[in-house]
């Protein structure tokens, strides 16, 4: 049986406020790679059936761990963009209930 080794692959950037303090430990594009084992080439049913089964173990002890890194991150991010957001969001609600208010009208 050859096993490949596969990845899930996690990317993202963070265009904080140019007023946010950046700290040095936090880093504004990250890649995260989280392996997972692939399935060989099956011959049996049996064979299958228990390959499946560690391979989704696999599958989701990596989501898993890609979540917990995740989270950990964004909210580190989170707490150093701080209430920079909060007049961001607001601002982009009200344009959001504004454009619903124009096609309401638009439609009388």
């Amino acid at each position: 049986m050859d096993v490949q080794s596969r990845e899930l692959t996690v990317t993202y950037k963070i265009v904080p406020p140019p007023s946010t303090v950046t700290p040095p430990s936090l880093s504004q594009q990250t890649t995260h790679r989280f392996s997972i084992t692939s399935l060989p080439d099956l011959e049996s049913k049996e064979d299958t059936d228990s390959e499946l089964k560690r391979y989704y173990a696999s599958l989701r002890a990596s989501i898993a761990e890609a979540r917990t890194k995740l989270g950990e991150e964004l909210t580190a991010w989170r707490d150093a963009v701080g209430n920079a957001e909060l007049g961001k969001e607001k601002s982009m609600k009200a344009e959001a209930d504004d454009e619903a208010e124009e096609e309401e009208n638009a439609e009388e």
